[in-house]
């Protein structure tokens, strides 16, 4: 039997881990802030989930009590002439003067899509027009958390609101999501 070393004391100390991104997650948790907030009094209630998520595709899975959500696309070098495209050059080493990082956001929202009936019937003009329009009314109060709030964060330089495309109808479920570029403050170097 190989015997081990006695634990100490600070061996069975659990810490939370430090995290290492600066750049994207700030401004991706800044942006839930806003959102929640400004969904607070949508047309179609608040939503019971306001998240940051992971992944390229959002798990809608409780639309009908109302879904919002924050998703990191992509983190890149810029500058503010380029921006909201990447640098079109290398990035030199140390903090190359002018170059700043920039990260792409999804934010969006689900609700319960319209159905047929027990019996086959499709849901009415009016039931339509009503998801249509609680969806918009979300598109538009986060678009308007993105260019006024998220604005006046403190790493934030400059927004880009791109397209906003929709998501589903699919598993009773129907939604919309937001583009948002992001020009941080912060300059590229090795540790970014």
């Amino acid at each position: 039997m190989v015997s081990r070393p006695p634990l100490t004391a600070a061996a069975h100390v659990m810490t939370a881990p430090v995290l290492a991104d600066d750049v994207a997650w700030p401004i991706a948790v800044g942006l839930r802030t806003v959102i929640r907030a400004a969904l607070a009094d949508a047309v179609g209630g608040p939503p019971a989930s306001c998240a940051v998520v992971p992944g390229r595709d959002v798990a809608i899975d409780d639309c009908c009590a109302g879904q919002a959500w924050v998703r990191i696309v992509r983190v890149y070098p810029t500058t503010a002439a380029e921006f909201p495209n990447p640098r079109g050059t290398a990035v030199g080493e140390g903090c190359d003067d002018g170059v700043f990082w920039a990260v792409e956001l999804g934010a969006g929202s689900a609700r319960c899509a319209p159905s047929a009936d027990d019996y086959g019937n499709p849901p009415s003009d009016e039931l339509l027009e009503d998801a249509a329009r609680t969806l918009a009314d979300d598109a538009a109060r986060i678009r308007r958390a993105v260019l006024h709030d998220l604005r006046a964060a403190e790493a934030v330089d400059e927004v880009f609101v791109a397209e906003q495309s929709s998501v589903g109808p699919s598993g009773g479920c129907v939604g919309q999501e937001v583009l948002v570029a992001v020009l941080t403050v912060m300059c590229v170097d090795e540790t970014g």
